[in-house]
């Protein structure tokens, strides 16, 4: 539904973009991920057609997209409601549409009651959600968010995490830009990851992860046991009431010998977080 392929830009002698290359398939929830100045914001506005690539294209298969940007900024003078009809016929809406959609998204965030308020006077938490009901308010098919977690306390940070879950249950693709790895982890299905303008992963985590997994486990004994009497186990570390121990075996058989000579309540896989991948890949920026 959305395919960037091959992209370049260059701003003076600065080369923002150096071949970034990635799909979007419909209904995902997909990261645009790296550290700031990688070139997210510009990979953005490049989709979006606010500037235009120096070199490779960009193929939209969506009709309605919404749009937050990282910058963000309201007419502060204007009543909530005369903001939000004013966009929505920019937008191409119609008065009942917009009514419809302004009072299903002023419920949603609890902003009802403040509707006829002059924006300036909204809390930032406040004002992010108005952007936020702003960017869905037409029923967009893509939704694209540059760095939505800035700023948010961590209740607002949850109450947009299921925000986004809840739209991708109702069909629509999510594209969100971001260094909060954490946020990232949670929701993404696919990502591309970035630094200095080119690409340095794209596909599914999942699959980012298993290539970053070392042959490590985390295991926990009844009683104590002696790690000397087996080959080719490390113990890496005591983690709580187990160890995280490394070998070259494989897991089922180590397992096993393990069970031979000792209960073992639990063992579970170890796969690196986003964040440590993220820091391997893109350094400690």
């Amino acid at each position: 539904m959305l395919s960037v392929k091959n992209v370049h830009k260059t701003f003076g002698n600065v080369k923002a973009l150096k071949g970034i290359s990635f799909d979007v398939k419909k209904g995902d929830i997909f990261g645009l991920l790296g550290p700031n100045g990688s070139g997210k914001t510009t990979t953005i506005r490049i989709i979006l057609s606010i500037i235009y690539p120096d070199k490779g294209e960009i193929e939209m298969g969506f009709k309605r997209i919404g749009y937050m940007p990282e910058d963000r900024g309201l007419y502060p003078d204007m009543q909530i409601n005369e903001l939000i009809y004013f966009l929505g016929r920019l937008k191409g809406m119609d008065r009942v549409s917009i009514e419809k959609q302004m009072n299903f998204w002023l419920d949603r965030f609890e902003l009802s009651e403040r509707k006829k308020d002059k924006v300036k006077t909204l809390s930032k938490g406040l004002n992010q959600r108005l952007h936020l009901l702003i960017s869905v308010l037409h029923d967009p098919e893509l939704l694209i968010l540059d760095e939505p977690f800035i700023g948010l306390d961590p209740i607002a940070i949850k109450g947009l995490r299921e925000l986004i879950v809840e739209l991708k249950d109702r069909g629509k693709t999510v594209l969100l830009s971001t260094h909060w790895m954490e946020q990232a982890e949670q929701l993404c299905e696919s990502i591309c990851l970035i630094k200095d303008g080119e690409k340095i992963y794209s596909g599914l985590l999942e699959t980012l992860r298993k290539e970053h997994t070392k042959n490590e486990i985390y295991i926990e004994f009844e009683g104590k046991i002696n790690f000397d009497r087996f080959q080719n186990i490390k113990v890496v570390k005591k983690q709580g009431k187990g160890f995280i121990i490394s070998t070259e075996k494989e897991i089922r058989n180590l397992i096993r010998e393990l069970t031979e000579v000792s209960n073992v309540k639990e063992f579970r896989a170890i796969h690196p977080s986003l964040e440590k991948i993220f820091i391997q890949e893109v350094g400690s920026e």
